[in-house]
């Protein structure tokens, strides 16, 4: 069963942050057991240009598989002459599901070739890079960054990267590319249905027929700073999937984006040089397009569900449906600012303090909370966990700490102590954690710092003060927001039974919302406001705990969708109350629409 839900939007400019990231300094490690450098025994691979690299990057993607390792690559151009294919075990013949990190040097000299004339059958395509998909949303926490695949010249059967992961997982500043133009898919996350959710952040796709394919109904996936350049078929294609996509940058002779699935769209600028046809072509599935520029198409967008579409150039807001919500109000966006995720300088890693030289057991085994305590208060400004750590009472992050960076392993297996980390007052402006998963005993917010939370999982985000946060690649359960507090969040997700997600005055803006199981999915009040922009709820169990939205004297926008096979979706999409006036959409109440509600804006 598939439901549509839509809600109350707001959008803002994405200026130049479009094009593919490079990172202005190389990504660097200290050199530890966690940390497996492919040029170095037993692999040795050569990086070269010329030395087949194939049989070294297999073995040791089939060691590191689900082993909570950064399989590191320095800069280097690695030849391949066969698919290297990821696994649901590693060579010792283990369960792995997930947990497999790639990490190049620098995105513009970490070069994964193709060579030449190898993939030449365009009707049985291979690809460079095959990550999983196993039969099961169970492979997670998966990472590609930094590395450009290249399919080299005479490939037409080639596809550069097939990605896959569940509930968290990134590609991010990564390149693919074609050196004639010739490839049959670019990057693809519709070679595997259950795939996602996920987060594809600064990707340039350049030549192949299609650049971007998305399919498979499930997980939804999430794509911010995109460019596409020299496609012969189409950019981006969505052929089944929920997806959220802001950012988007294409120079093609061809439609930049195929839509015949749930599919929203803001921030684009779509040239065509040669003068195609249309820019956008829609099949009948919901989409929400918001501030897209258009140059040289004949129309912005070609509509087969609505049986017309916008001749453009620019589309300032297009809906495929027909707006609903309790009170009749006027179809506006709010139009909130969007603010960029932060990053921090990428330290020197001879100044960072990592944990096991301070005392802490990587194994786990033991408790290690006074010798992070003691890293964290060393003076550094970078905290290093290269392994799995045991805590018993919470760590405070405070002094000069900016930045703590896992390897994509747990943090208090047993939930020993709740919260794990307490984040105070210090000297740095804003806190980034970063590629843990999980921590079981959650993060402590209690300082008006902002605070980046990436790529990571914790049962528990707690939120005592109203400082700025960042959520990139998160997955957790409940969470509530402050009055007055600034909440930005690309590819969240929330699995807990009851109400997920409280805004409680603050303002809250969701690019890539995925949730499962039963219970309120927001709830927005006293005045907050609130912006949903894909993708869906999974529901799994107990849809009668409703409604999915609750709204009481509050603002909301959600471009929202359902899918549920269990039986049980959702009985009251909405719930909203205005003063002692309440009202309700059930389904069938305004069929497959956008839901707007809260007060109106002049």
């Amino acid at each position: 069963m598939l439901r549509i839900l839509v809600s109350y939007l707001l959008l803002t400019l994405l200026g130049s942050t479009l094009s593919a990231a490079e990172p202005a300094a190389d990504i660097t490690f200290p050199v530890c057991s966690a940390v497996v450098d492919i040029t170095k025994p037993p692999y040795s691979a050569k990086g070269d240009g010329t030395t087949d690299d194939t049989a070294a990057i297999q073995r040791a993607l089939l060691d590191v598989m689900g082993q909570h390792k950064i399989l590191y690559f320095p800069n280097g151009t690695y030849l391949i002459s066969k698919p290297l294919k990821w696994s649901n075990k590693n060579s010792a013949k283990q369960d792995a599901w997930g947990f497999n990190f790639l990490q190049g040097q620098n995105t513009a000299k970490v070069v994964l070739r193709l060579k030449d004339k190898t993939f030449t059958d365009a009707k049985a395509p291979q690809a460079m890079m095959w990550c999983g998909g196993f039969g099961s949303a169970d492979w997670f926490h998966n990472y590609i960054q930094n590395i450009t695949f290249d399919v080299g010249s005479g490939n037409p059967g080639a596809v550069g990267l097939q990605f896959y992961s569940n509930n968290a997982g990134a590609v991010r500043d990564v390149a693919v590319v074609s050196q004639d133009g010739r490839g049959f898919i670019g990057f693809d996350v519709g070679h595997a249905d259950m795939n996602g959710p996920l987060l594809v952040k600064n990707l340039r796709v350049q030549g192949f027929e299609t650049g971007i394919r998305c399919a498979g109904v499930v997980n939804s996936q999430t794509f911010e700073s995109i460019r596409l350049v020299g496609q012969t078929k189409v950019g981006l294609a969505n052929l089944g999937q929920s997806i959220s996509l802001r950012g988007l940058e294409s120079s093609n002779d061809v439609p930049a984006v195929e839509s015949q699935s749930f599919t929203v769209l803001i921030d684009g600028k779509l040239t065509s040089p040669k003068g195609a046809k249309a820019a956008i072509v829609v099949g009948k599935a919901p989409f929400f397009g918001r501030n897209i520029t258009t140059v040289g198409y004949e129309s912005a967008i070609v509509s087969e569900g609505t049986s017309k579409g916008e001749v453009g150039p620019n589309i300032g807001e297009w809906i495929q449906g027909t707006p609903s919500n309790p009170f009749d109000i006027p179809v506006k966006s709010l139009n909130l600012p969007i603010s960029e995720t932060p990053d921090a300088p990428w330290d020197n890693p001879k100044t960072w303090a990592t944990v096991d030289k301070f005392g802490a057991d990587p194994t786990g085994n033991k408790d290690s909370a006074d010798a992070i305590q003691k890293a964290i208060d060393s003076g550094a400004t970078t905290v290093f966990f290269p392994g799995a750590y045991t805590l018993k009472k919470p760590v405070k992050i405070r002094g000069k700490v900016r930045r703590l960076l896992g390897v994509g392993n747990w943090i208090d297996y047993n939930s020993n102590s709740k919260p794990d980390f307490i984040v105070e007052d210090g000297d740095a402006k804003t806190v980034f954690f970063e590629h843990f998963a999980p921590i079981n005993g959650g993060i402590e917010i209690a300082t008006s710092r902002t605070v980046v939370l990436r790529s990571l999982e914790t049962k528990k985000i707690t939120c005592k003060t109203k400082g700025d946060l960042f959520l990139e690649d998160v997955t957790t359960d409940g969470m509530q927001f402050n009055p007055g507090q600034r909440v930005w969040a690309r590819q969240l997700n929330v699995e807990n039974q009851g109400t997920h997600v409280t805004n409680d005055g603050g303002t809250v803006w969701v690019l890539g919302y995925k949730t499962e199981r039963g219970g309120t999915l927001l709830h927005t009040k006293n005045g907050g406001t609130s912006e949903i922009l894909g993708n869906f709820s999974y529901t799994t169990t107990a849809g009668k705990l409703g409604p999915m939205f609750r709204t009481d004297d509050a603002t909301v926008f959600a471009f929202f969708n359902e899918v549920c096979y269990s039986g049980d979706p959702f009985k009251v999409f909405v719930e909203e109350t205005r003063g002692k006036q309440s009202k309700t959409i059930k389904p069938g109440e305004g069929g497959l629409t956008p839901y707007i509600t809260g007060p109106e804006k002049k």
